[in-house]
């Protein structure tokens, strides 16, 4: 089964807006045990949220890693199968990322916006794009697009890449752009910076 982007020009449900919102609070228990039960082959929806990306929403096939840990669109969504005590029973649990900030999450039930080349995206976009990688199929990601500091045609939605160098990148094959930077009310990230070995941001001029 494969996922795509669900477009009208009618607005029904909750806005992407709404659902990247997410919840006030993580529920880290219900989403031990909500994520144990994942179905391979069934396609589901995870929120996730970082400095770096901003909020951001998946939705995929859950991929199982030979390892046991749990991806949907390539990005790690929780650990191997394990067992937790509860009420001195034990109960089988998955320890969600520490970005998954909402799992399963409620896709927005339509998207509304124009298609446009990916090449056209800006930083601060707010935009939904399909893309197919083996072994993850085709997926959708849906958040303000983030561009690099030291390379601003270097821009991705959540961690995968929408254009590079004024071409869009072959595992994006569809973009809808539901609202232009300072048109929507989604937080925006700051220009992604060069990370470091030791997980620290190198400034824009040591990353030119």
């Amino acid at each position: 089964m494969t996922t795509g982007i669900n477009q009208t020009d009618g607005a029904t449900g909750p806005t992407l807006a709404d659902a990247l919102q997410g919840p006030p609070r993580r529920d880290v228990a219900g989403m031990k045990r909500q994520l144990a039960g994942v179905t391979p082959g069934e396609p589901a929806t995870v929120l996730m949220r970082s400095a770096r990306y901003g909020s951001y929403l998946i939705t995929g096939v859950p991929h199982l890693t030979d390892l046991d840990d749990l991806l949907i669109g390539g990005v790690p969504i929780a650990g191997k199968l394990d067992n937790e005590k509860r009420s001195d029973e034990p109960v089988a649990i998955r320890r969600p990322e520490q970005e998954v900030r909402q799992y399963p999450a409620v896709p927005p039930e339509t998207i509304s916006g124009q298609p446009t080349a990916a090449q056209e995206i800006r930083h601060g976009d707010l935009v939904t794009g399909a893309f197919e990688q083996h072994p993850y199929g085709r997926f959708v990601v849906s958040g303000v697009a983030t561009a690099a500091a030291s390379d601003e045609s270097l821009v991705m939605i959540g961690p995968w890449i929408l254009s590079a160098d004024g071409s869009a990148a072959p595992r994006c094959v569809e973009v809808i752009r539901i609202a232009a930077h300072g048109e929507h009310t989604v937080p925006v990230p700051q220009l992604r910076q060069v990370i470091l070995e030791d997980g620290t941001a190198a400034s824009k001029a040591a990353a030119a």
